[in-house]
C-alpha cells in the first residue's frame, strides 16, 4: 500500500485485490465495515466511505439486512475497465478452501479468519469466506461451496445446535476434506482444532477468588448459541463450587440476546445490561463470555458509576476510553486455531492424512 494514498483509497485497493486475485469471488460477503474499520485502525465512517465508492464503481452491491457482497464483473453494466484482471478459469486456479463462519466477536473473528488466510497464502491455496446466521444459511453456504467447487471447507459450526447440521455430517460421511473449528464430533472421526473451554470458567473464577471479590455476575450468550459458551458456564459455575462458593443464582447471570452480534454500531448499550447492573449495583465484579459482551458491560459500568467493578472476559478485548476496562481475558490463541486448522484441511487434501485433533489450552493475561 502506498502510505501517501488517502486511508479510504487503501482500503479500497486491497479490496479490489482481494476480487481480482480471486480471493473474493462474485457475490462473496466481503467483512463488515466494522472489521474492515479495524483492520486498517480508521473510523467506520471512512471504511463505510471506501466501500459506498466501490459499490458505485460497480465492484461491490449491498443487500439491505445482510451486508456487502461481491458484485458479478462479468455482467454488461460494469465498466470495461475493471477487466484488466479477468479471474482464470476454475481448472488453473490454485486450490481454493472454503472457510464458513456464523457472526462472533468481531476482534475475535478477525485473528481467526487472519489466521487461516495466513497459513493458506503461505501454502500458496486461496480462500474464500462466507459467514452465517443459521443452519439453513450453512446448509447454502456448503451446498455453494461444493459448486464453485472448492477442494475442502473449514467450519466453525452454526450456533445455537446441540447437534451437527447434516449436511456437514454428510460431509465428513463422504471423506470430503473438512476442518472443523471449536467443535468436534464425538462418534465420528473428523479433524478438528479447538480450545479447551472448560478450563476458561476455572481461569476466570480462579483471578477473582484471589482477588477476594465476593460478589460476582455473569454475562452470557445463550446456553445453545455455542458449545463453548456452555462450557465456559458450566465450567465457572463448577470452579466457584471447587472453591466453596456458591453458585451464581439466575439473578446474577444475565443471557444477552446474540442478535448484538450483527449490529452495525456499537454505540449504544443493550438495555438488558443497563437493566442488570441496576439491580445488582453490589457486584464486585463481572465475567463475560466474550470481549464484546465485556465492551457493553465497561461502557455500561461507566455510564451508571459503577468504576469499582472489576471486569474479566474471554478474548482480547478492543480497549476504550469510555467505558471500565477488564483487567484481564482469557486467550484462546484464535490466529494460531486458525492456522492449525489451515494446516490440517491442506494435509488432509495434498497428502491424504489421517483426522485428528488439536486442542489449544487458554491462558490467562493481566491487562493491569
Amino acid at each position: 500500500m502506498n502510505a501517501k494514498k488517502p486511508l479510504y483509497s487503501q482500503i479500497q485497493d486491497y479490496i479490489i485485490a482481494q476480487i481480482e486475485r480471486g480471493l473474493w469471488p462474485p457475490h462473496y460477503q466481503i467483512p463488515p465495515e466494522r472489521e474492515i474499520a479495524d483492520q486498517f485502525q480508521v473510523s467506520r465512517i471512512t471504511a463505510k466511505h471506501a466501500m459506498l465508492g466501490l459499490v458505485n464503481d460497480g465492484f461491490l452491491y449491498r443487500h439491505r439486512g445482510k451486508g456487502t457482497f461481491v458484485a458479478d464483473r462479468n455482467q454488461s453494466s460494469i465498466p470495461t475497465e475493471t477487466h484488466q484482471t479477468p479471474l482464470l478459469p476454475l481448472q488453473h486456479r490454485t486450490k481454493m478452501i472454503g472457510f464458513i463462519m456464523p457472526w462472533m466477536e468481531s476482534h475475535y473473528s478477525s485473528m481467526l479468519i487472519s489466521g487461516v488466510e495466513s497459513a493458506l497464502t503461505q501454502l500458496s491455496y486461496h480462500f474464500v469466506f462466507k459467514r452465517i446466521s443459521n443452519r439453513e444459511e450453512e446448509s447454502k453456504a456448503i451446498h455453494d461451496f461444493l459448486n464453485i467447487p472448492v477442494d475442502g471447507i473449514i467450519i466453525v459450526a452454526s450456533q445455537g445446535e446441540q447437534h451437527f447440521n447434516d449436511d456437514i455430517v454428510r460431509l465428513v460421511l463422504n471423506k470430503h476434506p473438512v476442518v472443523l473449528v471449536e467443535r468436534t464430533m464425538r462418534d465420528i472421526r473428523t479433524n478438528g482444532v479447538f480450545c479447551n473451554t472448560k478450563e476458561i470458567g476455572t481461569l476466570m473464577v480462579d483471578y477473582l477468588i484471589e482477588r477476594n471479590v465476593q460478589s460476582i455476575g455473569l454475562v452470557t450468550y445463550p446456553p445453545l448459541y455455542t458449545i463453548g459458551v456452555s462450557d465456559r458456564v458450566n465450567g465457572f459455575q463448577t470452579a466457584l463450587a471447587r472453591k466453596g462458593k456458591e453458585p451464581l443464582s439466575p439473578g446474577r447471570i444475565l443471557s444477552v440476546s446474540t442478535s448484538i452480534l450483527e449490529q452495525s454500531s456499537m454505540d449504544d448499550i443493550p438495555p438488558e445490561i443497563l437493566e442488570f447492573l441496576e439491580n445488582n449495583r453490589d457486584l464486585d465484579a463481572i465475567a463475560a463470555v466474550d470481549a464484546l459482551l465485556a465492551r457493553y458491560v465497561g461502557k455500561a459500568c461507566a455510564e451508571l458509576g459503577l468504576q469499582h467493578v472489576r471486569i474479566i472476559c474471554c478474548d482480547q478485548p478492543l480497549l476504550y476510553p469510555d467505558c471500565v476496562s477488564p483487567l484481564a481475558y482469557i486467550d484462546q490463541s484464535p490466529f494460531e486455531m486458525g492456522t492449525i486448522a489451515a494446516r490440517m484441511i491442506v494435509d488432509s487434501i495434498a497428502k491424504g492424512t489421517e483426522p485428528r485433533k488439536h486442542m489449544l489450552t487458554p491462558r490467562l493475561v493481566e491487562l493491569s
